[in-house]
């Protein structure tokens, strides 16, 4: 709230509140077109190391549908490139969580065949961010960083902001892979709506870090 000598200043609470809420419309507004187009497509281009992004687990380690659609897409897509590595991320923070997210998917990866020469895991991060913050220095230990193509998997409704913060992160013209968005789709666009504002916010305040 806003307050002046003790007394709160409902004017001008209200106008900081209409003043951002302002900011979140028009930043999604011109954000979703992008959103849809890229979910539109079916990526899959060619990569020397998948970063296969983490997604929501159920209870102890049931991933859930968008998570599993995920795996699905990461198996098949190391199946059809045998040359390619993967790193699988995401951590294990939530309350009844019991395995990482990066050790789920990796067990499914080889269930299903994957090599597990192929697969480096990274169970540290708690958002895409730090998915791509901490999956470079693993790959970069095992691969080196001379001339390596790199290709984020992710939800069809995530490949915009994903491949928004790979940049941020540092990693220049990453390839995209897609995989379906399970079920109820129109609530993850929802979602997408409401965390648009993340980006430029994010984009600010590592420039700020960086000086």
């Amino acid at each position: 709230m806003v307050v002046f000598y003790g007394v709160i200043n409902v004017n001008a609470f209200l106008k900081i509140t209409a003043g951002a809420a302002g900011f979140i419309a028009v930043t999604a507004a011109g954000y979703m077109p992008f959103v849809i187009n890229e979910a539109l497509k079916q990526n899959e281009d060619d990569c020397d190391c998948l970063i296969l992004l983490g997604g929501d687990i159920i209870g102890a380690d049931t991933p859930a549908p968008q998570t599993l659609e995920r795996m699905k897409k990461g198996a098949e897509y190391l199946k059809n490139h045998p040359n390619a590595y993967c790193v699988t991320c995401g951590g294990c923070f939530r309350k009844e969580q019991k395995k990482s997210e990066s050790a789920i998917m990796a067990d499914y990866l080889i269930a299903n065949g994957i090599e597990p020469e192929r697969i480096m895991l990274e169970d540290k991060s708690t958002t895409t961010f730090e998915n791509f913050d901490f999956a470079l220095p693993i790959i970069e230990e095992k691969l080196g960083k001379k001339d390596l193509r790199l290709a984020l998997l992710t939800s069809s409704y995530h490949v915009f902001r994903a491949r928004a913060i790979a940049s941020m992160c540092g990693i220049k013209n990453i390839g995209k892979v897609s995989a379906p968005t399970p079920g109820k789709a129109a609530k993850r666009f929802v979602r997408e709506y409401f965390v648009a504002y993340q980006l430029p916010i994010e984009f600010a305040k590592r420039k700020i870090t960086k000086k």
